[in-house]
């Protein structure tokens, strides 16, 4: 469950295999599987507007309660993220003309009367009953005395805002909207919202604004688990007293707000295979500064990095981005199948937050960091917790995920110094399959969390944490002895 700015969204950045090479997993006599596809850009987030008038509220799941409009608090679960989101994100608010539609038209209600007036006023035309015609009569006419009544629905622009576009489980996200009526024809009586979720979709109900009241109208949704709300399309509607003619005008403009998953900071991480003199693990080899990609020019970047032929090329400033390759590399690795019993949207969610966790801890030690999922989404950090946290607050479950092609996919990225897998679901046959990617990755770490799946024992070369959940992996993360 657009705008003219976008936040950045989590884009795809998983490598093709190689075309040549045998590898341990790959099909016996079958070409290297291919990598993922790019997924679609996140939707934009919208601008707050001050709300003047009353509001009512609805959650997902869960009934509506009315109440004022104001700014909900967010509650203290995303730990690392809250601010940084919050600063860097901020809402903007979107509006579409709401052209489509308008024309009376029966509901289905109406549509039984007209079938009852039908049905009275065939039979007493048939078997000459006057009485019979004047009571199939008396439908007609009210449906048409409905149609005058409701008249066609004047031509609007419709607007959405949202508060907060990302947010932890448990907060609640508040949600405005308004309308401007700009042509001829009656207002609209009723404001509807179609929020779709993790758990199904809801439709929120507002009463729309008299052309002589001012100001916008509100909702809030709770936000109960890791995920995303799809917000609209938005509907304008009028009918009249009885229900049986009503007009509707459509805005098909929608909204995301990003549910990401709870975690626990954890409080160091296994970068490498050497000690360091003050106290952390050294990754690090020796290299230097070379070229990474390139990305739209900002305010402030260097202009002896701008790519002019580039820039000249897509009608745009473009500059060159550069990476440290001395900078410690983590890659994690978040399996989106689910659970190997139990609720597989639970397991996801403790999945995704055990992840976070991770991502966390890498991107606040400024580590070079990729975030994986089994199903082939992938995304590089750049420094920013949002980006890696929508795409956790993205994932589904996705049961025709193949591990073995994420195997080698990860087997012909770029080396790293440490892997992460998080998995609910894994077995030891893949666990053993896993462990072979020692000569690519110096550290690998395998974070089994048993409550959805088996706990597994030692697997020679990899460092294998078996954790109930999200929360006790910072626990179980801290025993750890990662210079063994």
């Amino acid at each position: 469950m657009a705008g003219d700015a976008r936040p950045d969204s989590p884009g795809a950045a998983g490598a093709a295999p190689a075309a040549s090479g045998a590898s341990p997993w790959a099909p016996e006599g079958g070409p290297a599987p291919a990598s993922a596809p790019a997924p679609e850009p996140a939707p934009s987030a919208p601008e707050p507007r001050a709300a003047t008038g009353s509001a009512s509220a609805a959650g997902l799941p869960g009934p509506a309660v009315s109440g004022p409009a104001q700014r909900p608090t967010p509650a203290a679960g995303t730990r690392a993220a809250a601010s940084d989101t919050a600063a860097d994100d901020p809402a903007e608010g979107t509006r579409e003309d709401g052209r489509r539609g308008g024309a009376a038209r029966p509901t289905p209600r109406g549509w039984f009367v007209l079938a009852g007036g039908a049905a009275l006023l065939g039979a007493g035309v048939a078997f000459g009953y006057r009485e019979l015609v004047v009571l199939g009569s008396v439908p007609f006419a009210v449906v048409l005395l409905s149609v005058v009544l409701v008249g066609r629905l004047r031509p609007m622009t419709v607007w959405r805002s949202v508060a907060t576009p990302r947010v932890s489980p448990g907060d609640e996200v508040e949600v405005l909207l308004g309308t401007t009526e700009d042509g001829r024809g009656r207002g609209a009586h009723l404001l509807t919202d179609r929020v779709t979720g993790p758990t199904g979709t809801r439709t929120v109900e507002l009463p729309a604004r008299r052309s002589s009241e001012t100001g916008p109208v509100g909702y809030r949704l709770r936000a109960e688990r890791r995920g995303v709300l799809d917000l609209g399309p938005l509907e304008s509607r009028r009918s009249d007293p009885l229900g049986l003619i009503a007009t509707r005008r459509t805005s098909g403009r929608t909204e995301r707000v990003w549910v990401h998953p709870r975690f626990e900071p954890l409080p160091s991480m296994p970068v490498g295979r050497t000690d360091d003199p003050q106290g952390v693990f050294d990754g690090g080899r020796a290299g230097s500064v070379s070229f990474h990609s390139l990305r739209d020019y900002v305010p402030g970047d260097d202009v002896r990095h701008i790519h002019w032929r580039s820039s000249a090329r897509h009608n745009k400033l473009l500059v060159r981005e550069h990476l440290d390759t001395s900078h410690t590399r983590l890659s994690v690795v978040a399996d989106d199948r689910g659970g190997a019993a139990g609720d597989e949207l639970a397991a996801l969610d403790e999945v995704a937050g055990a992840a976070a966790a991770v991502v966390a801890a890498s991107v606040n030690g400024r580590w070079a960091c990729e975030l994986r999922l089994v199903s082939g989404r992938s995304l590089e950090s750049t420094g920013r917790m949002a980006p890696m946290l929508d795409l956790l607050a993205e994932a589904r479950v996705n049961r025709d995920a193949d591990f073995t092609e994420e195997l080698w996919r990860l087997r012909n990225r770029p080396f790293g110094d440490t892997l992460v897998l998080v998995s609910a679901s894994i077995t030891s046959g893949e666990a053993r399959l896993f462990s072979r990617l020692r000569e690519v990755y110096p550290r690998l770490v395998l974070i089994v969390l048993r409550r959805f799946g088996q706990p597994l024992g030692a697997i020679p070369g990899v460092t294998v944490v078996n954790a109930a959940d999200a929360h006790d992996l910072a626990t179980r993360w801290e025993s750890e002895r990662w210079s063994a």
